[in-house]
């Protein structure tokens, strides 16, 4: 294994020397020495290899989440229920939490929705969304 990749193993790993050291069992000047040198141990190089195929599989790991909470996304729609969990100082917004624990900001006239009211709304631009239905006198969903 070259000290090119060797290097890029490492820096993926978050791992500077003196870590890698402390795996390997040598002092932190002799991994360096070895790096500089272009001549890394058999331990060293095991090592890395098997730093490398973990982070490969965590890789792919990650690859296989994003791909299923594209397919979650996918089938809520456009329209989604949402808690009002916060009211700022600016009258006209409401922060919105959803079931998955995502945020986002609606507009609404001032005193409109308090704390913990329920609310179905659809994406509009960013994490601004807009109110869906018609709602009565007491916030409720009609």
């Amino acid at each position: 294994m070259d000290t090119e990749r060797a290097k890029g193993v490492l820096k993926e790993a978050c791992m500077n020397y003196t870590e890698f050291s402390g795996l390997v069992g040598v002092k932190p000047v002799t991994v360096r020495l070895a790096f500089s040198n272009n001549r890394l141990s058999k331990k060293m190089v095991t090592l890395l290899l098997e730093l490398e195929s973990n982070q490969k599989e965590e890789g792919e790991k990650k690859e296989r989440v994003l791909v299923k909470e594209g397919m979650i996304k996918q089938t809520l729609g456009d329209e989604r229920m949402a808690k009002v969990y916060m009211l700022p100082k600016n009258p006209y917004l409401r922060f919105i939490e959803f079931d998955d624990g995502t945020h986002g900001k609606i507009r609404a006239q001032p005193g409109k929705f308090g704390l913990g009211s329920v609310v179905k709304v659809k994406r509009e631009d960013g994490d601004l969304w807009s109110l869906v239905g018609n709602y009565d006198r007491k916030d409720r969903l009609v």
